[in-house]
């Protein structure tokens, strides 16, 4: 718990130098496995027009055992209007997984394109996405393969202020549904 709390105030010192900070609370229905509750923190900066760079400290516990795993990642989002208000991108992305259950600690990529697009002039913006995970090293052994199809809506309350809803389907060596909300500040 003390290497979880040491991190989550490193992240958030880190997060003073950021574009925005995100923090986003998960209800994870496992599918034939346990439930879980996740909370994530990511802060983000734009390198340039098109690309921009996170870092993301996110915590899982289980269910019934309370087993807990944290990521750490860094990515980069490269993003460029399609047409029209809609824009796509690509985030791709580099962590490592610890797990307090013993199963051992390993690193992972993610691959994630998708498009967005705001909805008329409400302040609405429309996310929708896929994403591929998996380990760098024996996936059989790591069993953190995944595809996940998400959508989301966000709503800018103010110009430095969003609330955002999102929903998950993870189907690989875990089936989940996820049901996300987050808030994000800009700086």
């Amino acid at each position: 718990m003390k290497k979880i709390l040491a991190i989550l105030a490193l992240a958030i010192s880190g997060s003073v130098f950021a574009g925005s900070v995100t923090i986003e609370g998960q209800d994870v229905s496992g599918q034939g496995s346990a439930d879980q509750k996740n909370f994530n923190m990511t802060a983000k900066q734009d390198i340039n027009k098109n690309f921009a760079g996170h870092v993301q400290v996110s915590t899982t516990q289980t269910d019934g055992t309370n087993a807990v795993s944290t990521r750490l990642e860094a990515g980069v989002t490269g993003s460029v209007a399609l047409f029209g208000p809609v824009s796509g991108y690509t985030t791709v992305a580099v962590g490592e997984k610890f797990s307090s259950a013993g199963t051992g600690n390993f690193a992972y990529y993610s691959v994630e394109p998708g498009v967005t697009a705001p909805i008329g002039n409400t302040g609405l913006t429309a996310k929708v996405g896929y994403r591929y995970r998996t380990a760098f090293e024996d996936a059989n052994v790591n069993k953190d393969t995944t595809q996940t199809i998400r959508a989301g809506l966000s709503y800018a309350v103010t110009k430095q202020d969003s609330v955002g809803v999102r929903y998950d389907q993870v189907r690989g060596d875990v089936k989940q549904n996820i049901v996300a909300v987050n808030y994000t500040r800009s700086f």
